[in-house]
């Protein structure tokens, strides 16, 4: 995909991400995000439901600022040494940005935290868009482009998922919240992609692609 055109869908989903978080006001997305919360609510009843409750709040843990930022060090350090210095920089420019980026668009919206259901988290934030839906599509979306294979992808796409649905099921997110994130991450690593896809090596001039090997520059 080219550039213009990458760029094109990160703003179509931008523009996505917003008229979502003007919508939601307006109870468009009520009988959905209220369905699935009462949904939550029982299934929260069911024998078991701890099985889901324990790693749910893993993923909480894993997915704040300091837990995303913990992983993009440790995975930056690896790149380090695979001598990839360019992908360090750009992994841990991703992570950030999106932190920063995901707070201005909750400010902006200030939308109020779910009541439908008793949170299992204390939160005082706004609810909308989803930090750590937003966080865990740029973390592991960025990993999935770093070294891409199927298997890794497969664990990248599940840990995006099973961040997102964590959040519904403490009770601390909508799914429209959590929907809004996983778009604003995606939004950012499309605009992203194509610093990686298409660096140089500073001092040979070789195109590297997103897995760190090299050919000769055209």
């Amino acid at each position: 995909m080219s550039w213009s055109r990458r760029l094109a869908l990160a703003g179509t989903l931008i523009a996505l991400v917003g008229a979502i978080g003007l919508l939601q006001p307006t109870g468009l997305f009520a009988g959905i995000d209220t369905l699935a919360m009462r949904v939550v609510a029982r299934l929260r009843q069911w024998p078991g439901a701890d099985l889901v409750t324990a790693p749910a709040y893993r993923l909480d843990a894993i997915g704040k600022g300091g837990g995303r930022i913990f992983i993009a060090l440790v995975i930056a350090l690896f790149l380090a040494r695979a001598g990839r210095p360019r992908a360090v920089i750009w992994l841990l420019a991703s992570v950030a940005a999106m932190m920063a980026i995901n707070a201005l668009v909750k400010l902006a919206f200030a939308a109020p935290r779910p009541d439908a259901i008793e949170p299992l988290l204390a939160v005082t934030s706004h609810s909308f868009p989803s930090g750590h839906a937003a966080g865990a599509m740029t973390l592991f979306g960025a990993i999935a482009l770093l070294w891409p294979s199927r298997a890794l992808s497969a664990f990248c796409a599940a840990m995006i998922l099973a961040t997102g649905l964590s959040r519904v099921w403490l009770g601390v997110h909508w799914p429209s919240d959590v929907m809004g994130g996983w778009i604003a991450g995606a939004a950012w690593l499309l605009a992203m992609a194509p610093l990686l896809a298409s660096r140089r090596d500073a001092s040979t001039g070789n195109r590297i692609a997103p897995d760190g090997r090299e050919s000769p520059a055209p």
